[in-house]
């Protein structure tokens, strides 16, 4: 028997637009509306893989480490 998979998702609005997010498998994906959608053949959103990774802030001790003296 194959075993139902269950998958969420969470709309938010930015200053971008409106964008619903949500992970499948571990990889996480943006959805956006097809603002470049001219016919009824073409998509109503665009799904693209979330590389986003928010840079992280080097702590003091590291930044002590890293000083050439």
């Amino acid at each position: 028997m194959n075993e139902v998979k269950k998958y969420g998702a969470w709309k938010k609005v930015t200053a971008k637009g409106e964008v619903i997010n949500f992970t499948i498998e571990g990889t996480k994906y943006s959805m956006w509306v097809n603002s470049y959608k001219k016919e009824d053949k073409h998509p109503d959103y665009q799904i693209y893989v979330d590389n986003y990774k928010p840079q992280s802030k080097p702590d003091a001790e590291t930044e002590a480490k890293d000083l050439p003296f």
